[in-house]
């Protein structure tokens, strides 16, 4: 099968497409990513060694103003580029994971009559994929919620990708560094790929009022807000049980996941079907800008089946995040439900299940 794969822009769209990308090259197909210049997806497939295409891409916006115009433009002019580099490899198939890297191949296969499936990570779908879909063989599904947003295509919940070092490590069949001497409880606190200022600042101030509490914790600030939060840090005097970064590769993040005893954190996909591979109920705080909402539809579907529970970044200023950690680490029972239901709700082999959705496609075109 030639396969191309798309999807990118940001880490949430580019690494489950790269899973498949890798899983798919390793069973013997001939497989290309079509991606961005400007996106994370061009180093990810250079570390993968994937045959890589790039491509001048950016965010669609609003088509009432002059910056969305401009924009829509830019993608046209794009999905010119990507046609010819399409008609090049000939595919039999496209796959995309969304983002505006995908806009432009998609948009190109489209207008080429060429066999799409689409890979929906949220709840909510995303702007690309909601009007690509039309054009799509079938619709991949993560949230069980999201079925009902594509009603005019087939949809197949497959689950999330997680990275394949990530998923070792869950199942225990990959044993990372981690210290046995330290038997405490951990809280692990994660503002997204791009950094969260109001989950960092509540965070600090949290353990400081828990500082009498025998406690660990792993504080990933993102990478704009790492030294402010470690000036902060010092400010406050805290010394002990406090680990603060700004980014982990996989290894380290399978390590910290794995540790860790409950999740402070936004609610993007990748970071929820993280936490139900690694059976790790959380704290959940929408980040309130997201298209549609889908963090807070995410966190809902988590919080329905007792996973989580759900603040907002208004309510996490205000409310006692420290009874809400200890209601958890003191309760474990309400974990042990929790740890079920995430266990229910993951899809341990969400690639071969994708991959049959798109060799089925692909076959019946």
């Amino acid at each position: 099968m030639k396969l191309v794969v798309t999807g990118g822009g940001t880490g949430g769209h580019v690494f489950p497409a790269l899973e498949v990308a890798k899983a798919s090259r390793d069973s013997g197909d001939d497989v290309r990513y079509f991606g961005s210049f400007r996106g994370q997806e061009r180093a990810a497939c250079e570390k993968a060694e994937m045959p890589f295409v790039a491509f001048a891409s950016e965010p669609v916006y609003s088509l009432t103003k002059i910056k969305g115009i401009k924009s829509l433009m830019r993608l046209l002019k794009s999905s010119g580029q990507v046609m010819r580099e399409l008609a090049e490899v000939r595919p039999d198939i496209v796959f995309a994971t969304g983002g505006y890297a995908a806009a432009p191949v998609l948009n190109a296969a489209r207008r080429m009559k060429l066999p799409i499936v689409i890979h929906e990570q949220n709840t909510v779908p995303g702007r690309t994929n909601r009007i690509m879909s039309r054009s799509a063989k079938a619709v991949c599904t993560v949230f069980h919620q999201t079925a009902q947003h594509f009603p005019h295509v087939k949809t197949v919940r497959t689950g999330m990708p997680v990275r394949d070092v990530m998923r070792q490590s869950a199942q225990g069949t990959l044993m990372l560094d981690s210290d046995p001497t330290n038997s405490a409880p951990m809280v692990l606190v994660m503002g997204g790929s791009q950094g969260s200022a109001a989950l960092n600042d509540i965070a600090l101030t949290t353990a400081v009022r828990m500082a009498t509490t025998e406690l660990q914790w792993f504080h990933l600030t993102g990478l704009s807000h790492f030294e402010s939060t470690m000036e902060s840090l010092n400010k406050m005097g805290i010394k002990s049980n406090y680990v603060i970064k700004a980014y982990l590769e996989a290894e380290q993040m399978a390590a910290a996941l794995f540790q860790s005893t409950v999740a402070v954190c936004r609610s993007g996909a990748g970071t929820l079907a993280e936490l139900a591979a690694f059976r790790k109920p959380s704290i959940l705080v929408p980040y309130p800008q997201a298209f549609g909402q889908h963090q807070l539809y995410n966190a809902q579907e988590f919080a329905e089946i007792g996973a989580a529970e759900i603040l907002t970044q208004d309510e996490i200023q205000s409310v006692d995040l420290e009874g809400r950690i200890l209601a958890w680490l003191n309760d474990k029972d309400r974990v042990a439900e929790a740890q079920k239901a995430l266990a229910e709700w993951d899809v341990p082999d969400a690639v071969p299940k994708i991959l049959s959705v798109v060799r089925e496609s692909a076959s019946r075109n």
